[in-house]
Order: structure tokens, then sequence, then C-alpha cells
């Protein structure tokens, strides 16, 4: 019997599906080691099984799939070479790929691991209206899917959720985005210019999808050096029962080098 439970253990630790999503700032920039080798060490301490990535600046097809083999991910794609590109790594193949940048900012991949249809996207910093234009392309390619079952789209969404307007009630994050616009003149993220727009996150809720981070009755608001929540792994409904984790991750690494921090997500 003791076997038997030991067995099953194992298949159940087995079956779980580890995802992380990270703005790594600029290609990583604060690791100067060859080979991003501060980074490689810490996703090797984490493992994910997926590893989605936004501001892969500086990076080629060639030189991710060589640091993404270094902590055991054998599959990699870019979205493209110039620019802030979004990337997907994983232990489990990669197919069925897409790559748009048409009416994106930035732009986003379309992938399939496993049962696990995937979009990975990086949305505008500066103008809440082009994110608005932005998440309808986003949801409209899952509409228009062959199947809509076993999504999750995941990465830096440049926007607020309303299910975290309590966090924002000091308004000390409207405070720092007028700020912004006084000395970015291109930036608008701000409602008239005084208060903050959660019509994207909206969006998505009604669409169906569902914010990870707020099914796992353990996770903890973890501000970030932004003191706002912009990144996010959404999953369809019919993976919601399926999450087991769900948080923000802070360590002396994650605390240094990037101005966002990663999100962990794992499947049963």
């Amino acid at each position: 019997m003791c076997l038997l439970v030991f067995g099953l253990a194992l298949q159940s630790s087995a079956q779980k599906l580890r995802i992380i999503s990270y703005n790594i700032l600029e290609g990583m920039k604060v690791d100067t080691t060859a080979g991003k080798q501060q980074f490689v060490d810490w996703v090797k301490k984490q493992d994910p099984d997926i590893l989605a990535l936004q501001e892969c600046n500086k990076f080629k097809q060639v030189t991710l799939e060589q640091m993404a083999k270094k902590y055991n991910h054998p599959y990699a794609v870019l979205l493209r070479e110039p620019g802030y590109p979004v990337a997907l790594t994983s232990k489990y193949p990669i197919v069925n790929v897409q790559k748009v940048t048409d009416n994106m900012h930035h732009g986003f991949i379309v992938a399939k691991i496993k049962d696990l249809n995937l979009i990975i996207l990086h949305f505008s910093p500066h103008n809440y209206e082009k994110r608005k234009e932005e998440v309808e392309v986003i949801l409209s390619t899952i509409a228009a899917a062959p199947s809509q079952e076993k999504w999750a789209i995941m990465g830096d969404f440049n926007s607020y959720s309303p299910l975290d307007k309590q966090n924002y009630e000091d308004g000390k994050l409207v405070a720092r985005l007028q700020e912004a616009a006084k000395k970015y003149s291109f930036h608008n993220n701000l409602v008239d210019g005084k208060v903050l727009d959660f019509s994207v996150q909206q969006r998505i809720l009604d669409f169906g999808l569902k914010d990870s981070f707020h099914l796992d009755k353990n996770s903890k608001y973890v501000s970030s050096v932004s003191s706002a929540r912009i990144d996010y792994v959404y999953v369809s409904k019919d993976l919601a029962p399926r999450i087991s984790t769900a948080k923000i991750l802070k360590d002396a690494f994650t605390a240094k080098f990037s101005d966002h921090l990663p999100v962990l997500v794992e499947l049963r």
C-alpha cells in the first residue's frame, strides 16, 4: 500500500506543468556575464517546463537556442530579432507557431506545447487606446482558432486589472503616471489624464479568461519596482480547475535583475 501511495504521488508530481512568464528588461541587460549565466542559473533553479519571455532585446534565434539549452530547454522561438521581441522556450516541442507583429506595438507569438495553446505577448507601454486595439487582436486570434479549449495567454500587458483596484486606491500610481506624462508627451496611460484604465483587463475577463493569480487562494500581491501588477497569466475556463499554484516570484535575483517580477503558474 505504501509503495502504491508513493507511486501515485510521484505520478501526480510528474504531471504538473510549470510555467514562468518574465519581462527580462531589455535582454537581461543587468546580467553582464557571458551567455547570461546568472539568468541561466536562476532559471535552472526554478526548473520551468515552459518559459515565456518579454524584452529579449539583442537576442537572435541562435543565441536564444544556445541559452535555453543551458537550462535544459531544447526548444526555443523568438518573435523577431530587432526591437523588444517576445520569446518562448520549452522542455517540450513547440509547434503550430505563428509570429504576429501587424497592428501590434511589440507583437506576440501563438504556439502549442503538448495540449496547451499559448500566446506570449507584450502590449504597448505608452498608450491605453493602443492596448485596447491590441487586446482585440489577441481575443480574435483565440476566437478564430479551431479549438478554443486549453488556452493560456501571458506576458507584459502594461495594464491594470479591475480585480486589483484596491491596491491603487491611495492614488500613488495615478500620480506617477501623471508625472511620466509630463516628462514624455507620447505617454497616454490615463483616461482623460486622470483615471486608471481597467478596460483592457476587463475585456479579457468578459471574454471568459481567468486571471490565474486570483485562482490561487494562497497568492499574495507583491509589488514590483513599478508598484503595479502588469504581468499576467490568463487561462481558459477549462484550465482554471488545473491551477495548483499562481504567484509572483520575488527573490534576491528577481529583485535586482529586472524592473518586472516573474509570474509562476503550475497546472495539474
